[in-house]
């Protein structure tokens, strides 16, 4: 009988200390505090070592700690959800929760973004992200959001895009003959290959490296953090300083499921993403110049370029697609201070 009394009194001693760990909010190990777990597949383009891929993965770390694994992200590297056009039709339809992508190539969505395709566009970094960030990046996430796709930040600043060739490249006359890759999906991108004097090849990314090692292209242009990561240097011979591109990466969910997550969960999840953000495009600009030295140190010869020449020769491309987006908009994005 006085182990019956005792065991009934260890119960309510059991029962009190749940109760007060469940007052005081601490998590028991294991538990899924506040609700069930949300589990997000974020696909990406980049391949594993990547600054994007990196980030990924800091964000998944961060977000599961800051809302106590009720909302957990599986990083998906290197295309296996698809390339960027199927990551992105994806979110549209909801069957990718998350993606990882440039912001550009939402002009399949939003046909006004096809303006951020044009090379030679911007002043510098800050012209960009105070159009991106500003009234027009507004604007451009507002239809988007129509569309299901929510921007959580656009701040995954990537590297300045250049030319990886098996010969030189120059200027536009010594880029007769160079077949080139181009993201698939992206019309503008072949006008402006061919008015810079290349062939274009348009191809998915995940079909990249193969492509150049096989000979169905001759070129790619990238930033040197995804040729090196990448291993794409190890196919080529010359990278031709082109500088013909600046863009940003954006971090999306699906409308629907942001919505389906408890207010303070979506909002841990868009301020970190911008917290992570920050530190990528660190991460990526601050690389650059080893990257160089360690590509060349294995063969590879950077060469100056005429940016003059390549710049000339794209304006007829702005004309041609000028009423793609109209001249008072493209104006508004060469005007923005």
């Amino acid at each position: 009988m006085l182990l019956a009394k005792r065991t009934t009194r260890a119960g309510r001693w059991s029962l009190v200390l749940f109760a007060g760990v469940m007052i005081l909010g601490v998590s028991l190990p294991g538990a899924s505090w506040g609700g069930e777990t949300k589990v997000a597949k974020l696909g990406l383009i980049a391949p594993v070592g990547h600054p994007v891929q990196q980030a990924s993965e800091r964000l998944a770390k961060l977000v599961a700690e800051r809302t106590q694994n009720r909302l957990q992200i599986q990083v998906y590297p290197g295309g296996t959800l698809g390339g960027e056009i199927d990551l992105r039709d994806g979110l549209s339809l909801g069957t990718v929760q998350m993606a990882g992508i440039g912001y550009p190539i939402l002009n399949g969505i939003v046909k006004e973004m096809e303006v951020l395709n044009l090379y030679y566009l911007w002043r510098d970094r800050s012209h960009m992200m105070k159009v991106i960030n500003g009234p027009i990046g507004a604007e451009f996430n507002q239809q988007l959001r129509a569309k299901n796709v929510e921007v959580l930040t656009a701040n995954w600043q990537q590297g300045t895009r250049q030319t990886l060739t098996k010969r030189p490249a120059r200027n536009p006359k010594e880029f007769n003959g160079i077949k080139i890759r181009v993201t698939a999906g992206v019309p503008v991108y072949i006008d402006l290959w061919q008015a810079m004097g290349a062939i274009t090849v348009p191809l998915p990314f995940p079909e990249l490296y193969s492509a150049l090692q096989q000979g169905v292209v001759d070129a790619v242009e990238l930033p040197l953090d995804w040729m090196y990561n990448g291993k794409f240097y190890k196919l080529g011979k010359h990278i031709d300083l082109t500088s013909h591109f600046v863009y940003t990466n954006c971090v999306l969910v699906n409308t629907g499921f942001l919505q389906s997550l408890p207010a303070d969960v979506q909002k841990i999840l868009r301020d970190t993403t911008i917290e992570v953000g920050e530190w990528q495009t660190e991460l990526v600009l601050g690389q650059e110049k080893d990257l160089r030295q360690k590509m060349e140190s294995e063969g590879i010869t950077f060469l100056e370029t005429d940016v003059e020449a390549f710049r000339a020769a794209v304006q007829p491309v702005y004309k041609k697609w000028e009423s793609k987006w109209g001249k008072e908009f493209y104006d508004r994005i060469v005007n923005t201070r």
